[in-house]
């Protein structure tokens, strides 16, 4: 038997669904935004239930020449209930950030902070590789220079993983 063991990494790409929330304007979260988001997660196993890492990972819309961007770097841990099978539940926590860029450069950069609950399935198809299907709700609290304001992102990721 080859249990969960050892160095584990992961890249995914996927579609999320970004809402923002501008705090003072009353208007509540936006229309869902649907666009590309990836992620690489890199860790280690501390038992065949639970595994320890970092994750970086963003949302990205680029329209007319602008590019917005919606990401983190959050220390994450992953919770298997079995050790049978391939299904996680995932919590994260870290640094946000939000941004506005063109050709030239940046235009706007808030930061703040980032949580995340997600879930998942490592679907075994080598001995050390899995197709890992995900679910994640990432929550975002910035500092804009007009204020904080909220965003939020629900996306639907698959990926490629690595255990030693």
């Amino acid at each position: 038997r080859d249990g969960r063991r050892g160095f584990w990494g992961a890249l995914s790409l996927g579609a999320g669904a970004e809402q923002v929330n501008f705090r003072n304007d009353g208007l509540g979260y936006s229309d869902p935004l649907t666009r590309g988001v990836f992620a690489i997660r890199l860790g280690g196993t501390l038992s065949p239930h639970v595994r320890l890492g970092g994750e970086v990972g963003a949302w990205v819309n680029e329209d007319r020449g602008i590019t917005e961007t919606v990401g983190g770097a959050m220390l994450i841990g992953q919770f298997y209930p079995s050790e049978r099978t391939g299904f996680f539940l995932k919590a994260g926590a870290g640094v946000g950030r939000s941004g506005l860029s063109d050709d030239f450069g940046t235009l706007d950069e808030d930061t703040g902070f980032v949580g995340a609950l997600g879930i998942g399935w490592d679907v075994r198809l080598g001995r050390h590789v899995f197709l890992v299907p995900t679910v994640d709700f990432a929550a975002y609290t910035l500092d804009g220079n007009d204020g904080d304001y909220n965003e939020r992102i629900t996306s639907f990721g698959i990926g490629i993983a690595y255990q030693r």
